[in-house]
This record gives C-alpha cells, structure tokens and sequence, in this order.
C-alpha cells in the first residue's frame, strides 16, 4: 500500500475571540473572512491560496514571545513586498511590534491582537 496524497487544508488557532481575529488576518493579508459562526465560536480567512482557521477557547491564555511561561506553539510567516509598508499596516491594524527583534533587518516579529507571534518576511532574495 502506497502513501496516500496528502496536502494542508488548514492551520487552527486557538483565540478569546475567532471572528474578530479573523478579521484581524483578513484585513492584514487582504483575504475574506470566508465563514464565522459566533455561536458555536469558529471563524475562518483565506488569502494567497492559505486557510486559517480560528477556535475560540474559553479560557484561551496568550501566549508569550520570547518568554515559555505560555509558549507561542507556532508562529506564522507572512511575505510581505514592503516591510516597513507591511509593518505600518499592522499596527494600524491592532498588531504590536514584540519588544525583541532577534533579526530586524531581516524580518519583524509582530504580535497579533491575541497574543500570538507572527513574522513579516521581505520579499526572497534572487
């Protein structure tokens, strides 16, 4: 038996509030929120071919960049043509820049309203 194809459908996060970090991405990326159900407390976000997901955890805490007393889990890299352009936009947008920068010249650690560490990546070189 082979293995099966296989590809990603989705990365979930867990959040204190899915539709408006979803928002908060769709805004970000220039995506649609494609689905928000407050009840049941999921929302979704797609842009560039990507899908987020967001679960809304009741007693959701946020995680903590570089600190591990409630480690970050994962972090998302999003390519952006601009960096400084791309980092103005989040801020308007809610996000912060994180207080350590292990490679600002390189790339920007920002976190989003929810606590949660993502990277602002320029363009790949070549």
């Amino acid at each position: 038996m082979g293995t099966p194809q296989m590809e990603l459908a989705a990365v979930t996060i867990d959040c204190s509030d899915a539709e408006a970090l979803a928002n908060f991405y769709a805004k970000l990326t220039g995506g649609d929120v494609t689905y928000s159900d407050a009840e049941q407390g999921y929302a979704q976000t797609q842009f560039g071919g990507a899908t987020l997901n967001f679960q809304q955890v009741h007693s959701y805490t946020q995680p903590q960049w570089p600190g591990q007393e409630h480690a970050q889990q994962f972090h998302l890299d999003l390519r952006v043509d601009d960096l400084e352009a791309g980092v103005s936009h989040a801020l308007t947008l809610g996000a912060t820049q994180a207080m350590e920068q292990p490679s600002a010249e390189h790339y920007r650690v920002m976190i989003d309203p929810d606590g949660h560490p993502f990277c602002l990546c320029p363009p790949a070189a070549g």
